[in-house]
Order: C-alpha cells, then sequence, then structure tokens
C-alpha cells in the first residue's frame, strides 16, 4: 500500500494512493493515522482494488466502516463513479453527503473538505 502524510491548512492526513488489497489494511492506515497524529484519510479512486466497486462483495461498506470507527474524517476521490455501474453510483451519490465518508469529483475539493474537519 502506497501512503504518504500530507499537510494541509495546517491539518495532517495520510493520502493512500495505489495498493489497497485487503480489508485487514483499513487497520493499517488506522495505524498510520495514530502514528502520525493525523486523523484524515484521503482514499484515492486508483488505489481500491476491483472488490471496492463491486457492492456485493461488501469491501466498499467493511472498509470504510473500520476507517470511521476509529473516528476517521475519510475522503474518496472518484473521477468517474458512474463507470463502476448503476448501484455504485448511487452508493457514492449518498456519499456525497457523508459526515465522516464523504466522496469529491476531484482532489482539491476532498482536501478543503478534509482540512475543515474537526
Amino acid at each position: 500500500m502506497e501512503t504518504r502524510v500530507t499537510t494541509v491548512k495546517q491539518t495532517k492526513l495520510i493520502e493512500c494512493s495505489a495498493g489497497v488489497a485487503s480489508l485487514d489494511q483499513a487497520l493499517d492506515l488506522v495505524a498510520l493515522c495514530a502514528e502520525h497524529d493525523a486523523p484524515r484519510v484521503l482514499l484515492a479512486e486508483e488505489a481500491l482494488p476491483p472488490a471496492f466497486f463491486d457492492l456485493s462483495s461488501r469491501f466498499a461498506g467493511e472498509f470504510v466502516q473500520k476507517l470511521v470507527n476509529y473516528r476517521l474524517a475519510v475522503a474518496g476521490v472518484f473521477v468517474d463513479g458512474a463507470a463502476y455501474g448503476e448501484r455504485f453510483g448511487e452508493y457514492l451519490s449518498e456519499a456525497r453527503r457523508g459526515r465522516q465518508f464523504r466522496v469529491f469529483d476531484d482532489r482539491k475539493a476532498a482536501l478543503a473538505w478534509l482540512a475543515a474537519q474537526h
């Protein structure tokens, strides 16, 4: 899994850009957040495995739930959510209004939201 610590407006966060392959890696992200005192996560679309986009696999729900259980603010950047089918598009539409997990079309908007989280 490829991650890095990023600071936006004096707010530290963990950015995950590639290599998520298992649900257990959500806990790796939680540990990184704790280690760096960065209670925010930015997930890039390309970092996620095909199972994330297949809602019947339950990967997306379980992965995100593990992160929010630790009170992390999580932003996902999905440039073309419709490319993954109608059901996933509905999931993203709902997540665009989320309180702890929110979806954005671009990285800049996601970073701004994460920086504004308390």
